[in-house]
């Protein structure tokens, strides 16, 4: 048996031994999600959340798995209510702004990695893709200037990361033009989670 395997069962062993608790459920969710056990995952994060709807661990978590599955309005709510319940995570604003890319709303992309990166300054994934928002939003220079710096940090764009983004980018506005032509318009106990180094679906520590 692998040490992973071996705490994720341990893990089980809590959450079925002990009292009801979102700590526990969070803990065993967390170790799936890095196992890559999303469905799973997914349940005991929920259950986790029954327990304590301010769970923020919990809800930054879940906002990743829904992240993954390209369900982005999901993914934005669930993380605006990690931001809610904890303000200064900054994974949670992150994971946010991703989705909000992969909808083509730059401007919402540009609002909440502005926030990233205020809380966490060395966060090279945030700085970049501030530069992709920036750049759809026909920020130019300022795109070049937080691709550099997030260059300088030492980020490298994942190409088929990039492909994702144009594809929905492109996507969202196809759909924009059909609907103008239609209609004419336009852990802690208390489930905190611990702060992490973000980056695409990161997830944050149930400890």
């Amino acid at each position: 048996m692998t040490t992973e395997t071996q705490t994720i069962e341990e893990l089980r062993r809590a959450v079925a031994e002990a009292p009801p608790s979102a700590h526990a459920h969070l803990r065993l969710g967390t170790a799936l999600l890095k196992a890559g056990e999303l469905r799973e995952a997914e349940r005991e994060l929920r259950a986790a959340l029954a327990l304590d709807p301010k769970c923020a661990g919990a809800w930054v978590n879940l906002g990743g798995i829904l992240l993954a599955r390209w369900e982005f309005a999901a993914s934005i709510a669930a993380n605006r209510r990690a931001a809610a319940a904890e303000p200064t995570l900054a994974l949670a604003h992150y994971n946010e702004a991703i989705g909000h890319l992969h909808l083509g709303e730059s401007a919402d992309a540009i609002g909440c990695l502005t926030k990233a990166v205020e809380l966490d300054p060395k966060n090279a994934a945030a700085y970049y893709h501030l530069g992709v928002a920036l750049q759809a939003n026909g920020q130019t220079a300022e795109s070049k200037l937080c691709v550099a710096y997030a260059t300088e940090l030492g980020y490298r764009a994942d190409p088929a990361s990039l492909r994702d983004l144009e594809r929905a980018h492109t996507g969202a506005q196809a759909g924009l033009a059909d609907e103008e032509d239609a209609t004419g318009t336009s852990s802690q106990s208390s489930c905190t989670p611990s702060t992490s180094k973000e980056k695409h679906n990161g997830t944050a520590e149930g400890r």
